[in-house]
């Protein structure tokens, strides 16, 4: 199995990339480059040329959300630029942080019934927060907050609450923890992990490693689904995007493996012995007994990915987050020859785990928990407080440009798998962290147009008119309601 190889062709990157974004930056918005409130985040290379990400500050502080990503082709000439910044500011900060804590962990009272004595918090940390750039309705004007992540005892139990500046008003709120080659496998062989903090479940620290790249099978079966699952996961984020795994979403521990894919297998919680789940804390990835196939695998370790890239948190941002990491983790479960991803498996998400089969993309609304499959159709909800639900409307649209379908009055025809990953990972890489479906769909199609326009993957004109019918299709074009 090889974990280095790469895509052909050549892509601007790096200094190169950002003085040339820069200098179309100024061109484009003179009135935000003239406030110097534009701040580079950096430059990736990508199979069209690069992208470029700017950061909107305000006296120094970051607007969440609020971000710039420019799209250059491979002679630097910008295509297209996505996301969204706010237009003005109210308020200020106030001399301290003082009571922003507090007010955050009133709110995980409230909304989880968990004791407060059970909860801890993180530093706050100072944000401007537009509403509107999340999808919300009204003018666009970012106010002064405090960013507070706040832990419970279990594991999955992480938030981070946005407390207005200055006040006992929580504005937004959501989970951190998502449902990660140098591989490291702990088994923490059903042992309760019980803490205020995700190193209860780490891989060389908490935990021995059980299996470390390159050493023999263990006698448990997760361990081994688990280290195989990582390196098939680095092999497609090599292969198909030119990226490696490890190096953008491993850990170090200081335990001399260096920095490597992590997992621990056979974790309990003093509620749940089997957990019966998986999930990515922000650092490695930590499995219940059994569930460990290709696909949920695949899934978490996105999440990661997208932790690292466009960094989709809160509102429909989390639902396009977990859409994202069905989209490349059933990608990655098909290009694996995984029979739990073939044949009428092949759209079925977690389909030979523990948990069964979860979702249905090729037909969301007939999963084990019904989810919508057209913006503002049956079963959306704009605000709906599980970020699974939504995401159907993803996965229905990755379905349709994948395989080709009829659907809500298209007819689109599939432009293969080895296409589709190409335009999903320029969308996973232009989206900005406050997206909205509707933003979806126009980097689904600006993504396709870009590479047309290279030349790129044998993508052609005609395969981005089939993406923009499935656009059409699943009504990504529509402001959510």
């Amino acid at each position: 199995m090889s974990l280095k190889r790469g895509i052909p062709g050549v892509v601007i990157a790096g200094a190169t990339a950002v003085l040339l974004a820069s200098t179309a930056m100024a061109t484009a918005a003179p009135a935000t480059a003239a406030e110097s409130s534009m701040q580079q985040l950096g430059a990736k290379a990508m199979p069209f040329g690069s992208v470029v990400r700017f950061q909107q500050e305000f006296s120094g502080v970051p607007v969440f959300g609020g971000q710039l990503v420019q799209t250059l082709n491979s002679v630097g000439k910008v295509v297209a630029t996505h996301g969204k910044t706010t237009k003005k500011t109210a308020g200020q900060f106030p001399a301290s942080d003082a009571g922003a804590t507090a007010t955050a962990i009133a709110d995980v009272v409230k909304r989880s019934g968990l004791p407060a004595t059970t909860l801890t918090a993180e530093a706050a940390k100072p944000f401007w927060f537009d509403a509107t750039l999340g999808g919300a309705r009204g003018d666009s004007v970012a106010v002064p907050t405090y960013q507070v992540t706040v832990h419970g005892k279990n594991l999955d139990d992480k938030w981070t609450e946005v407390v207005k500046a200055g006040t006992q008003e929580v504005l937004a709120s959501w989970s951190e923890v998502h449902e990660a080659v140098n591989r490291d496998v702990c088994d923490a062989n059903h042992t309760v992990v019980d803490d205020n903090s995700n190193t209860a479940v780490r891989c060389g620290t908490a935990f021995d490693v059980t299996r470390a790249e390159g050493g023999a099978e263990s006698s448990v079966t997760d361990v081994n689904n688990v280290y195989n699952f990582f390196g098939e996961a680095s092999d497609f984020y090599s292969k198909f995007v030119g990226t490696d795994l490890t190096g953008l979403i491993g850990a170090d521990y200081g335990d001399g493996t260096g920095k490597a894919l992590r997992g621990t297998v056979r974790i309990c919680t003093a509620n749940e012995c089997p957990f019966a789940n998986a999930f990515w804390d922000g650092e490695q990835m930590a499995f219940g007994e059994g569930v460990t196939t290709d696909d949920i695998t695949g899934h978490e370790l996105t999440h990661g990915v997208t932790q690292h890239t466009s960094g989709l948190q809160g509102g429909q941002a989390d639902s396009i987050n977990e859409g994202l990491s069905d989209v490349f983790g059933k990608f990655i479960g098909i290009t694996s020859n995984d029979p739990n991803d073939t044949g009428t498996n092949r759209w079925l998400l977690g389909a030979g785990s523990s948990l069964g089969a979860i979702r249905n993309m090729k037909d969301p609304r007939s999963s084990l928990k019904a989810q919508p499959d057209m913006v503002n159709g049956p079963g959306w909800d704009t605000n709906n407080p599980d970020v699974h639900i939504n995401d159907g409307v993803v996965n229905k649209t990755d379905y349709l440009i994948t395989d080709g379908d009829t659907f809500n009055g298209q007819t689109v025809k599939g432009i293969g798998l080895d296409k589709a990953v190409q335009v999903w990972w320029g969308v996973e890489n232009t989206l900005t962290p406050s997206a909205t479906f509707k933003d979806v769909g126009e980097a689904l199609n600006s993504s396709c147009t870009t590479l047309a326009q290279a030349g790129t993957g044998g993508i052609t004109a005609d395969d981005c008119t089939q993406v923009a019918g499935a656009v059409t299709a699943t009504q990504l074009e529509q402001d959510p309601k």
